[in-house]
């Protein structure tokens, strides 16, 4: 598999970056994940391709990193889908401050980014059929409040889901001081009587913006799913009749057990088979040929 690094497409085996470097020492950078599409005769589809965009930019100049382009995301996209033949691909973008000449907290002087990619083959639009149903569990969220920067910094993620794991669940939803705000991985959403709740992005549990959860909401409104974004009590969740999560490259997964009791019927709900198909639709139109769906 190839990769780029700093400008160059190079064979994974043959990718190395500095010892001294910020992301390895301190976990000191940001990423971003966009996930690709195929197009006969036309160039990859990338979901929300634009606000990933504006949301890598957004975590560069809250991180206080310099040198590299948001805007580059699209070109590096390309030329590394290409390089690998694929279409139907998952990327991983990481941006970190640099390298510097030695180990230290405040780096000395301006440095150079290292910006790595790769990418990751995944299924075309036209075999994902329907939602995939995990479990999860709730934890108190321990980590930090910067969570609209998508740091490369994920050891609590990675603590929460390690959790999670050793109760045979797929994902953690975060909560803190009695209020839902995300998942390890992933945006979360619950339906309540018809109507589909999630947590807002300003507001105190601080999320990260997620560029999948704006495509849920669309496809809620296209499905006719109302819904509300208010802040949403860790009580309340536990009272859903669906909860599902949302994440750039699985989409939508229904949650069918929280900690270990059954949501609703134990089994993904109507409403969420009903936002997934909408998103699923809105995805193959695009992905497809003069807008047909696949």
């Amino acid at each position: 598999m190839k990769v780029w690094l700093n400008g160059r497409i190079l064979e994974q085996s043959q990718a190395s970056i500095s010892v001294l470097d910020r992301g390895f020492l301190f976990g000191d950078g940001i990423y971003e994940v966009v996930r690709y599409f195929a197009r006969p005769g036309a160039s990859p589809f990338g979901a929300g391709e634009p606000l990933h965009v504006a949301r890598l930019a957004r975590s560069l100049r809250l991180a206080r990193i310099e040198g590299f382009d948001a805007a580059e995301l699209p070109r590096i996209a390309a030329e590394l889908l290409a390089a690998n033949g694929l279409a139907d691909a998952s990327l991983y973008l990481q941006v970190t401050r640099g390298a510097g000449t030695n180990r230290a907290h405040v780096p000395t002087g301006p440095l150079v980014p290292t910006v790595f990619a790769s990418v990751t083959p995944c299924e075309p639009i036209g075999q994902v059929r329907e939602p995939s149903a995990i479990r999860a569990i709730t934890l108190e969220d321990l980590r930090w409040r910067l969570c609209s920067i998508k740091t490369v910094s994920l050891m609590g993620n990675i603590l929460a889901l390690l959790e999670a794991d050793g109760h045979g669940a797929q994902e953690a939803i975060l909560h803190r001081g009695g209020l839902v705000g995300e998942g390890a991985y992933s945006n979360v959403l619950c339906v309540r009587d018809g109507t589909l709740v999630t947590p807002p992005i300003e507001d105190d549990p601080p999320i990260l913006h997620g560029v999948t959860r704006i495509d849920v909401l669309d496809a809620a409104r296209a499905a006719g799913v109302p819904f509300e974004v208010r802040p949403l009590p860790l009580a309340e969740l536990r009272e859903a009749d669906e909860i599902m999560i949302s994440a750039s490259r699985r989409l939508v997964s229904g949650v069918t057990h929280l900690d270990g009791e059954p949501v609703g019927p134990g089994d993904v709900g109507p409403v969420t088979r009903r936002v997934f198909t909408a998103f699923r639709d809105a995805i193959a139109a695009h992905a497809s040929p003069a807008g047909v769906s696949a």
